[in-house]
């Protein structure tokens, strides 16, 4: 339980900062494509041996540069390149599993979820991950804010836009993956998209729309995984249930409030 509440912890924060720049650009689809593909890591790592966490992160950083290569051609559609991904990924993974001889319960675990049997290698990884991205984070925040506001402003800024692209996509796709284990390959997208989403029809500027998105996420989690262990239910479906109501609480809450901060063409940066 302790290595379950950690671990949900570094997720909230890290997919609930992600989510507020990959909702705005419409790449919702994204986190399905990604953790769906990543499954073939996970096949690979549980045939050959080793920790299947480590080969899945090294297939999300190779996937996160070829969407960051291809975002800006018009001429290959995003959504169809996750598509394929999700696709090639999955199918990659089960054959790859049909190799393995007897039953596969850690593939399922991945497949829907299983948070108890998340162990501290796995959080040492995770708590490393937390730490870099969250400085680079700190680097890249004023460039990923007006990318997302305005790509072309950007550029006539001079900021170094392609450094700042690859670091979404790269580090969205690797916490994606190391959330599988917590949410499921099913899932692991409710975090990602849910806590901004919910944050974004309440939020009256980018900083409330972010502290609304951390306070959503790890709130909902948190919750998910006691309800979870009180009622005996499945962990992944209990927080994206709980964040689905949340959405909806906030959603009726909304009808008296501004649109979301990105429609908005007057918006503070801070």
């Amino acid at each position: 339980m302790q290595r379950a509440l950690i671990g949900a912890l570094f997720l909230a924060v890290l997919l609930g900062l992600f989510g507020v720049f990959i909702v705005p650009r419409k790449l919702s689809f994204m986190a399905d494509g990604i953790a769906h593909a990543s499954l073939f890591g996970i096949a690979i790592g549980l045939l050959v041996g080793g920790m299947p966490l480590l080969w899945a992160i090294g297939l999300a950083i190779i996937l996160g540069c070829i969407l960051a290569k291809i975002s800006d051609n018009e001429q290959i559609p995003m959504d169809a390149v996750i598509g394929i991904c999700l696709v090639g990924g999955m199918s990659s993974a089960l054959i790859t599993m049909s190799f393995t001889p007897g039953y596969k319960p850690e593939l399922f675990s991945y497949l829907f979820g299983s948070v108890l049997s998340i162990e501290w290698s796995e959080i040492y990884i995770l708590g490393t991950l937390s730490i870099l991205i969250l400085i680079l984070f700190k680097l890249q925040w004023r460039t990923l804010v007006i990318t997302t506001i305005h790509n072309d402003l950007s550029k006539v800024l001079g900021l170094k836009t392609t450094t700042a692209k690859y670091f979404l996509f790269v580090g969205t796709s690797i916490v994606l993956i190391c959330g599988v284990k917590l949410l499921g390959v099913i899932l692991i997208s409710a975090l990602l998209v849910i806590p901004y989403s919910s944050a974004s029809l309440v939020g009256k500027s980018l900083k409330s729309t972010v502290i609304l998105t951390q306070i959503i996420a790890i709130t909902g989690t948190i919750t998910g995984i006691l309800i979870s262990y009180s009622f005996d239910v499945p962990t992944g479906p209990a927080i994206g249930l709980l964040l689905v109501i949340i959405y909806l609480l906030t959603a009726v809450y909304s009808k008296i409030r501004e649109r979301p901060i990105w429609k908005s063409h007057h918006m503070p940066l801070d």
